[in-house]
């Protein structure tokens, strides 16, 4: 019996119709940190309905996400995208505000809401508050470790979504960096942020995505499956807003196997997934701060730290 969920983040209708979903439980569709990212699902809104469908359609749960960082002028926008997923029969809807929480609860009591990264839920204490406005599930923050996760899920009696695979979400704004830039580019907006754009300082590297920014090296749990396992993990995400079709699949095909061997009590891993890792990796691993280390860290699984670096690999 599947005994944990596998989902994933897309943005717009053409990278869902690239994508193969068939290792997913779940997706996400809408892009957090951009209203003119190309053809966002929050954006135009009989994508969304058509995105809904398909990934219905694939027999998985249709989530819709929400911005990570509205303003009011924003929030009408909100408001129609909410209505859409209800009237399209979206499973559940991701929120970062605590006045989009609101929103949901007052006008569609019956929508499951999950909490998103954005939130910043850092203890029990505010992810009760997000259960009391309804809140079936939160994503910690980023910083905090897998204790720190485990005690605030057992606490509040909340699952925890965890991001298991992909760049780690570090930052967000209203105001885009790569506009800054732009004229010395052949590629202008809305296409230039789906580039691999990296800030880089000797090993240390950030992705810029113009209104957000990720950690350069992609957080891998994959050899740490049985500890998440065992610290009642049991969400998991693979996040690929950002990242090519290739990508998406191939990782999730990765991990969906690993996953079930895990649940039957295999958790190894063969070489033949760290190949694939490698090839979809353009700066190198890090399990974030699951561990209470530096997020640009790699443990192993015996915990022995290692720098895990494989650059120009895809």
């Amino acid at each position: 019996m599947q005994t944990f969920e596998l989902n994933t983040t897309i943005s717009n209708l053409r990278s869902l119709c690239e994508t193969d979903l068939s290792a997913y439980d779940a997706v996400y569709l809408g892009n957090i940190y951009c209203r003119t990212f190309q053809d966002n699902f929050l954006e135009r809104l009989d994508d969304l309905r058509e995105g809904i469908a398909r990934v219905k359609d694939h027999g998985l749960r249709a989530y819709v996400t929400s911005y990570g960082a509205p303003r009011n002028d924003t929030l009408p926008k909100i408001q129609k995208a909410l209505e859409t997923a209800v009237e399209a029969g979206a499973d559940a809807i991701e929120v970062h505000n605590l006045g989009v929480l609101h929103m949901i609860r007052e006008q569609f009591p019956a929508m499951p809401v999950h909490i998103g990264g954005f939130a910043n839920v850092y203890t029990d204490a505010g992810a009760a508050v997000l259960k009391e406005h309804g809140a079936v599930r939160f994503t910690p923050n980023y910083e905090i470790s897998l204790e720190e996760v485990k005690a605030i899920a057992d606490g509040v009696g909340l699952p925890a979504e965890i991001l298991v695979h992909g760049k780690m979400p570090l930052g967000i704004s209203d105001y885009c960096f790569l506009l800054e830039y732009e004229h010395k580019w052949a590629e202008k907006c809305p296409t230039v942020c789906q580039k691999s754009l990296f800030l880089r300082q000797e090993d240390w590297a950030m992705r810029s995505v113009g209104k957000g920014v990720l950690s350069g090296k992609d957080v891998c749990m994959l050899e740490h499956l049985p500890a998440l396992l065992a610290a009642g993990c049991r969400i998991f995400r693979i996040e690929a807003a950002y990242e090519t079709p290739a990508y998406r699949s191939s990782i999730a095909n990765i991990y969906r196997s690993a996953l079930e061997r895990t649940a039957a009590g295999d958790g190894t891993v063969d070489e033949l997934a760290w190949h694939t890792v490698r090839q979809h990796t353009a700066v190198g691993l890090c399990n974030g701060f699951y561990f209470g280390r530096t997020g640009g860290e790699y443990v192993g699984s015996q915990g022995d730290a290692a720098e895990v670096c494989w650059v120009g690999t895809r």
